[in-house]
């Protein structure tokens, strides 16, 4: 029996396209829901390339 042990692959969303992510970057500012500022947050350090944890902290 093998067992491999190794870290968990990383997650991230999909590329995010130009338009898009002004569109986040202006909800990022101009959110007046904290629910929906954090998603558009959230959605822009994924597409950056953050990790997971570093996004949670």
């Amino acid at each position: 029996m093998e067992v491999v042990v190794g870290r968990r692959p990383s997650v991230f969303v999909r590329p995010v396209s130009m338009e898009v992510g002004r569109r986040l970057q202006r909800i990022s500012r101009t959110a007046k829901d904290p629910v929906r500022l954090r998603r558009a947050i959230v959605v822009l350090m994924s597409a950056r390339g953050q990790t997971v944890k570093d996004i949670t902290s």
